[in-house]
């Protein structure tokens, strides 16, 4: 529960922080680096961890089947639905509004 506190403080003091930036027409280039490494660090953490766990190892050939099921059913799923809208609101491959 202490984590969860401490990640939430952080979230929002980002908010605030970012929210007062915002409010500046300063052009902060560096935060695109910034994120990059971030995000850099945080595969890397997650993925010496998933590493060190040996019972996800263990398991990592059924984990690997499951994910690609639930991906394809994701992918099949997201493309009818965008197929049903499209047809719907009479929108052609192109996205532009026909009048039947």
């Amino acid at each position: 529960m202490g984590v969860l506190a401490l990640y939430l403080a952080i979230t929002f003091v980002g908010y605030i922080a970012g929210s007062k930036l915002k409010k500046t027409q300063k052009n902060f280039s560096w935060t695109g680096k910034v994120q990059f490494v971030a995000i850099v660090i945080l595969v890397f953490t997650m993925g010496s961890r998933i590493g060190a766990d040996k019972s996800i190892m263990a398991s990592l050939d059924s984990i690997g089947i499951t994910a690609l099921v639930i991906t394809v059913f994701i992918l099949a799923g997201s493309v009818g639905a965008v197929f049903l809208a499209r047809k719907l609101l009479g929108f052609n491959k192109e996205g532009v509004k026909t009048d039947d």
